[in-house]
């Protein structure tokens, strides 16, 4: 790698050599002068370019000890000759090799603290599983045999069973995203095949607010592992369901561009103020939870945006807040998924 400095040296200085000749060729200097400046002048040039050449070789030493999948237990010396460290290049080196050292400690780090975290509510969600199961036996037992006034409390608290459930299912998935232990099979799919499948599973869900999915598709291919697709996909529907108006419905599209496609899902909801934008990939997070669903997690947005930016892809979302409407408009939430092609 040159810089356009070693360039502009190379093809100035002969320029200035020829102007020399030429100004002492018209200014009557003596030729053998000429000639003695002018080797005097090319020496000067070529030892410059030896210069430049040395000072790029040192450069590219330390750019290549910089790029290196290199540990932090390895030594600079080690991978760069001591000649290539000396003067301001060697202490920048030197500066370079301790950022490098720190920043793979720090990662390492945060490696080992996901990986923490995974084993942790692996070993939760393990020691969970057995006592919901009871639980859940437990409550369909009672639903059977308890009196008819108490079994909306029997139904509510099957619903809190199942939300544990969900939640504890939900939590090992994302903890085994943000640990990097899941290895995403990327392969060519239909789109239409994976959307399909999501709306089948959330259809009990949609027809009990009486919600229709309008699909605008011409079956694109797009590169995603299917099965952790569609788990981003159902999150990102079931949470279009919860806020979608009864009797209303959801649009799904597809635009395909050189560089990536977009999947667009919309709803007509009440909308998310321009605030709480930002804030609804968090985990935990909600927004009117208590207009909408007071059983909400608050964890499948989060899930998703872990999933496809696994995948390598982004999620965003775009929303007019109903308080923010004038005249006609309506309010919406369009979530954007931009997956690379």
């Amino acid at each position: 790698m040159k810089g356009k400095e070693y360039y502009i040296y190379l093809i100035l200085f002969p320029v200035f050599i020829a102007v020399l000749i030429i100004t002492g060729i018209i200014m009557g200097v003596n030729g053998i002068f000429i000639v003695i400046m002018s080797v005097i002048m090319c020496l000067m040039y070529l030892t410059g370019i030896f210069a430049l050449l040395y000072i790029y070789k040192k450069i590219n030493k330390v750019r290549g000890y910089i790029d290196s999948n290199t540990s932090s237990d390895d030594n600079l010396n080690d991978y760069i000759e001591e000649k290539y460290l000396e003067g301001e290049i060697g202490k920048l080196a030197m500066t370079a090799s301790d950022l490098k050292k720190r920043l793979f400690e720090e990662q390492q780090k945060q490696l080992k603290e996901k990986e923490f975290l995974r084993d942790i509510i692996s070993d939760i969600s393990h020691q969970i599983k057995t006592p919901v199961a009871a639980l859940t036996v437990f409550n369909d037992i009672l639903s059977n045999e308890i009196d008819e006034k108490y079994k909306p409390m029997i139904e509510q608290s099957g619903l809190q069973i199942e939300r544990i459930k969900w939640l504890v299912l939900s939590m090992l998935q994302l903890a085994r995203i943000e640990a990097s232990s899941i290895e995403f099979n990327i392969d060519k799919v239909s789109f239409n095949d994976i959307i399909k499948s999501c709306i089948d599973i959330l259809a009990v869900k949609a027809n009990e607010k009486n919600v229709e999915f309008n699909i605008k598709s011409d079956n694109e291919s797009i590169k995603v592992d299917s099965e952790w697709f569609k788990e981003a996909i159902i999150n990102v529907l079931k949470n279009a369901i919860e806020y979608s108006p009864d009797n209303s419905k959801i649009d799904i599209s597809v635009k395909k561009i050189p560089i990536e496609t977009r999947i667009y899902i919309t709803d007509y909801g009440i909308g998310i103020p321009e605030s709480e934008r930002l804030n609804i990939f968090k985990r935990f997070y909600t927004v009117h939870s208590n207009q909408v669903n007071p059983n909400s997690v608050g964890i499948g947005l989060s899930l998703s945006r872990s999933i496809i930016e696994g995948m390598g892809g982004r999620i965003w979302v775009e929303s007019r807040y109903k308080d923010e409407c004038k005249g006609d408009e309506q309010s919406y939430t369009k979530m954007i998924i931009s997956i690379e092609t």
